[in-house]
Formats: structure tokens, sequence, C-alpha cells
């Protein structure tokens, strides 16, 4: 009888103790604060893939601050991200020319030319100050980077393409994002400049949330 009492209080303990997991935000022997550092979003965004921890990137082309950071996070992904985190973009969009803009990703996605004129893309609107306000602008863009004009068109328009875009709106909204650039941890955190104060703080504040989920996510296995 008296094992039989130590396993339901056993039973009732192990619920509570896994709630409590999964809801820390910042306690313990963590090194950053919740509401300062960085902010737990109130209601998780679905990931891309749920098996893997994932880190976003939600950038805008025109955004100087996004520009100046991006070198630096594509030394960061290769160098200090773990190799088994899932690192996506995602253009944020809550305006026309942003729509605009985040179709540029999608379509270079769907003909396989994304990291080619990614950072070409950046430099067109930030060096050049050109403001590619227009579907012609973006088209002679991509031509005089090399690429099929023609069939970047097609894909720009494309079904595929206006749903990931949609999708990225939506992802916008839901993440609560207030300017760019900004970081999601596992469609849980949003991390910005706002709250850690530099760029170099805005990763390292993600890196540790990265590996506290993946951390949990092994505990559960």
């Amino acid at each position: 009888m008296r094992n039989l009492l130590k396993l339901f209080m056993l039973a009732l303990v192990m619920p509570i103790a896994a709630c409590n997991a999964q809801t820390d935000t910042g306690s313990g022997d963590f090194a950053y604060r919740d509401g300062v550092d960085f902010q737990t979003l109130p209601r998780a965004v679905a990931t891309a893939d749920p098996s893997r921890v994932e880190m976003a990137e939600v950038y805008w082309y025109g955004c100087i601050h996004c520009y100046r950071l991006e070198p630096m996070l594509e030394e960061f992904v290769e160098n200090e991200l773990p190799e088994d985190v899932n690192f996506v973009r995602v253009p944020a969009s809550w305006h026309p020319t942003m729509d605009l803009h985040a179709r540029i990703y999608y379509a270079g996605k769907a003909l396989g030319i994304a990291e080619d004129i990614h950072w070409e893309v950046f430099k067109a609107m930030n060096e050049a100050k050109n403001p590619l306000a227009s579907e012609g602008a973006i088209f002679k863009l991509i031509g005089d980077l090399g690429h099929d004009e023609a069939a970047f068109e097609r894909a720009f328009n494309s079904f595929g393409v206006n749903s990931q875009v949609t999708q990225a709106k939506s992802k916008t909204a839901a993440y609560g994002i207030r300017g760019t650039p900004e970081i999601i941890v596992n469609g849980k955190y949003r991390v910005s400049t706002t709250m850690t104060g530099t760029q170099e703080k805005m990763l390292d504040v993600a890196l540790a949330l990265v590996e506290r989920e993946q951390a949990m996510m092994e505990a559960a296995e």
C-alpha cells in the first residue's frame, strides 16, 4: 500500500514539473531575462520543422540595420549556430512595398537562386539607393545579376510565391514584430536590439535561447 501511495504522489508531481520546465523563461542559471533581454510570445507560432529547433531572421531588404546585421549573421550561422538548428529567413511584411520585396526572396527560393541574389538585393537598396519600388525595377536587377528575367517574373507571380508571402505576413503579425531586424527562436521568443542594445548581444541572446530549447527538446525525448 505504501508503494502504491508513493507511485500516486509521483504521478501527481511529474506533470507539474513538466509544465514548469516548459514555461521556464528566465529563472535558474539562465543568463538572460524575459521581458528585458528577450520576450516570450503570448502564443507559440508553428515552426517549419517541429523536430528541430528553429531560428528565424525577420528582415526587410530596405532596412539599413538589417543590411548591417547580415554579414555578422552569416558568420554567426556558419560558425556558431549548432548545425542541427533550422535557420530560416522570414521577410517582414506589413506594407505593399514590403510584400513586393518579400516576393523577391521567395521567387529566388523557387528558382534556387535565393542565396545568389539575397545580398545583392540588400546592396541595391542600401548602397545604390535603388528603392525597387516596382516589378520592372526588380526584374531589371535580376537580369543585371545574370539571371533569367522571364523565369523570375513567372516565379514572382506564381501561386506558390503568393502563398509564401501570405504566410510571411501572418507570421510577421503573430510574432508581434515592431521593427527589423528581429530574431525568433523556435516560434516562442522574440529578440531585438530594442531589448539587447546591440546586434552582437542580440545574437548572443538568440544562441542562448537556441541552446536552452535544444536541451529541453533532448530532455523530453
